[in-house]
């Protein structure tokens, strides 16, 4: 005689579906998230910039793109976003007087980390 097991997985399909939609939800809602972070962190290096004395001209260039849950931010290429390497890392002539730019992300990680945390919590 053989045994056999019987699964209702109607409430299993359910809970999947509802998975799914939480996702595209979350996947939504996370979007403004990283306009924001990206945002901040573009403002940050401008002011950061904006604030030496050699570099300043290089402030205009600092901006973003992004696309779905990415971002880039950073100078633009070409004049004067060409400057950033040398205001950042310096030469054998000076520079790196501005602060690293992986500062401003650190400085707002943690405020995006909490946001997409609060949208995830509220989808499920």
């Amino acid at each position: 005689m053989a045994n056999s097991v019987s699964v209702d997985a109607s409430e299993l399909a359910g809970l999947a579906r509802d998975l799914a939609a939480a996702g595209d939800k979350v996947e939504r809602e996370s979007e403004p998230v990283i306009e924001r972070g990206a945002l901040n962190i573009k403002n940050q290096l401008r002011e950061e910039m904006a604030g030496s004395y050699w570099f300043k001209g290089v402030a205009s260039a600092m901006s973003y793109d992004r696309d779905g849950l990415e971002a880039e931010i950073g100078p633009e290429k070409g004049a004067p976003g060409s400057l950033a390497n040398i205001a950042y890392f310096g030469s054998s002539r000076g520079g790196g007087t501005v602060p690293d730019p992986i500062h401003a992300l650190e400085a707002e990680a943690p405020n995006v980390e909490r946001w997409l945390a609060e949208i995830a919590e509220d989808s499920l």
